[in-house]
């Protein structure tokens, strides 16, 4: 387990690094051309604004699937292997994990009691999250019709209110024409910063 937390970590330091570096880059290209040529910058703005509706193309994924009937009908299989599974991951987060490298991982984040307080939370939760889904499955192999109540109460389907999707679709051009009306103050601050954010990366780059 610890392993694959070193690898995790290892892993995705360098990727988040890199994407820092591209945005810093790319944000010191429009910072520079926002105060050298605002007009083409804003003409690539219109270019790329456009409107994806969301709604059409979610519609699937606000279907019910019911899937009780197949639970049900294989509840003893299912069961056993939800109790596996869980068992397994038990054995994993309350034996063998250690929180020590993921505190050092995240060690600059803040203080490090904070930070090995929330990781230890974390890994409480979890704990009693596949206690909770032992049970579950023990219910599920032996008794599955005692889940049908707690099935009733969670059944449930939530949907946003048309008058909200209606607002949160609707389109803000308040920052565009904000940039539009102050491209040289804009684009310094951000070419600015960029500058800052590349330094400081390439500090810590070389600082290793």
């Amino acid at each position: 387990m610890n392993a694959i937390v070193d690898l995790a970590v290892m892993t995705i330091g360098p990727v988040l690094y890199v994407l820092l570096m591209a945005g810093a880059a790319l944000g010191l290209v429009v910072g520079v051309m926002l105060v050298l040529d605002s007009q083409r910058v804003m003409a690539w703005n219109s270019a790329l604004n456009r409107w994806y509706a969301g709604p059409p193309a979610l519609t699937p994924l606000d279907r019910s699937i019911d899937v009780k009937r197949a639970v049900y009908r294989w509840h003893r299989v299912i069961g056993v292997l939800l109790f596996a599974g869980a068992l397994y991951t038990l054995d994993a987060v309350a034996f063998s994990a250690r929180t020590g490298p993921v505190v050092r991982a995240f060690r600059d984040l803040g203080n490090p009691a904070l930070v090995s307080l929330a990781v230890e939370a974390v890994r409480i939760f979890l704990i009693i999250g596949n206690v909770a889904a032992l049970l579950a499955a023990a219910i599920l192999c032996f008794r599955p019709s005692l889940l049908k109540g707690l099935e009733a109460w969670g059944d449930r389907q939530y949907a946003m209110p048309e008058s909200s999707k209606t607002a949160l679709e609707a389109m803000r051009y308040g920052p565009d024409r904000f940039v539009g009306g102050r491209p040289k103050l804009i684009g310094s601050l951000m070419a600015l910063g960029s500058l800052y954010v590349l330094l400081s990366l390439g500090w810590a780059l070389v600082a290793r």
